[in-house]
């Protein structure tokens, strides 16, 4: 009896090796690799092929930091400290110089030069006419239309007892402000507007001056003169308080 043919065995199929692949995925990332920035086409590939290049980094991964290089020290910003303190110090040296003169207006009485700050004085004016008040004081010579303004003019010699004033062609009338009150002071002449050195300022001496040392804030001592510095407030305090009193 004829026994049917077994049925053929079929030969088990050879399984492919096992390639890696770059198909999209969890695995895509495993198989990237970090490119340098510049090279020969062969020269990168057989780095890749001999896998000197490192792999980048997995999705997730902490990020690649950017290291700087150090700016070299010429290259760094100068602290602008340095800057500032010294233009500070130039504005203090300027201001220090400014403080340290001070502005005169100079005129002059019986041959020696008197100065008052120039803040006070309005105006220098020649001498014109002049009216007469009745039962004056003798050292007020009278008073004078100022642009529609009647103030008086105080004859400043025999106000402090150095005699007065001839007028005449050098002669002048210093208006002044003191204490918001204009007063015309009569004198033998007027000089300039000057600075002065503060530290040329002295106490005036007995020997030097004629008048009052009450009148006077000091002398300033210059190269080739002396100028005697008066405290106006204190020469026209009578004035000032009769007119104050008047008003």
């Amino acid at each position: 009896m004829a026994h049917p043919p077994s049925p053929r065995k079929k030969a088990p199929r050879k399984k492919a090796a096992e390639t890696p692949t770059h198909s999209a995925g969890a695995g895509e990332d495993s198989a990237r690799i970090a490119l340098p920035s510049s090279g020969l086409a062969a020269d990168i590939l057989a780095l890749a092929a001999s896998g000197a290049l490192e792999p980048l980094p997995a999705a997730g991964s902490a990020p690649i930091v950017e290291r700087r290089a150090p700016a070299p020290e010429s290259e760094a910003p100068a602290a602008p400290a340095h800057n500032i303190s010294l233009f500070g110090a130039s504005v203090r040296e300027e201001r220090k110089a400014v403080e340290a003169t001070e502005h005169l207006a100079t005129f002059f009485l019986s041959g020696e030069e008197y100065g008052v700050d120039v803040r006070l004085v309005q105006e220098i004016i020649r001498v014109s006419e002049i009216t007469q008040v009745p039962r004056a004081p003798g050292f007020i010579k009278g008073v004078i239309n100022l642009r529609g303004r009647i103030i008086p003019v105080i004859d400043l010699k025999r106000k402090l007892g150095l005699g007065e004033v001839r007028a005449d062609r050098q002669s002048r009338i210093v208006v002044v402000k003191v204490k918001e009150r204009l007063v015309g002071l009569l004198v033998d002449g007027a000089s300039q507007v000057l600075k002065v050195p503060v530290a040329t300022i002295e106490a005036a001496p007995e020997e030097v001056v004629e008048i009052d040392a009450n009148y006077l804030r000091g002398v300033a001592k210059l190269e080739s003169r002396l100028i005697i510095l008066m405290d106006l407030t204190k020469v026209l305090a009578l004035e000032l308080r009769e007119g104050g009193a008047a008003e």
